[in-house]
């Protein structure tokens, strides 16, 4: 070959293999490019769900209220008077209360147990009296957890010894 044939070439050669680079660069920012697009569309769908979560929590937090209520007045009609209870309309609010519950688990929301021991991360102390230690003794306000985290603490009646105190007389 000659000497112009071999510049010429190797010429060529450099600027193929500047091309290959380049491709290369390019490809790396293109993989970059659609990572990051995708962290993008996660933290868009996180943000999104996120909101939800915090906008169903703000409604759910307005309608515990209503549903107190609701219970408040069937519960003090069952104890008031046992005919009223088997009527019709007992029964339609009864049925009513119970699908508003439905909706409301469907959202996620749970209430909060009573039937153990008192925990401060569930339950909020109102007053205590005598009774077992450390036992609810009876619930003033029923609690919810929405997805796990607490919305409403349960208010809570806890049991406390009363350790009697002996004095000496000397």
């Amino acid at each position: 070959m000659s000497k112009k044939k071999t510049e010429d070439f190797e010429k060529l050669q450099k600027e193929l293999d500047g091309l290959r680079d380049l491709a290369i660069q390019l490809e790396n920012q293109l993989k970059r490019a659609v990572a990051d697009y995708h962290n993008l569309e996660k933290r868009v769908a996180e943000g999104r769900s996120e909101l939800t979560k915090w906008g169903t929590s703000e409604l759910l937090i307005k309608l515990l209220p209503v549903l107190d209520h609701l219970e408040q007045a069937m519960a003090g009609v069952k104890e008031s008077n046992e005919s009223e209870s088997q009527s019709g309309w007992f029964r339609g609010v009864e049925l009513a209360v119970k699908e508003f519950k439905n909706v409301l688990q469907a959202e996620g929301l749970e209430e909060i147990q009573t039937d153990s021991e008192f925990n401060p991360a569930l339950h909020e102390a109102v007053d205590t009296q005598v009774g077992e230690d450390n036992k609810i003794l009876k619930v003033v306000r029923k609690g919810y957890t929405l997805n796990g985290k607490v919305l409403r603490p349960a208010q809570v009646v806890v049991g406390k010894v009363v350790k009697e105190e002996i004095k000496a007389y000397g």
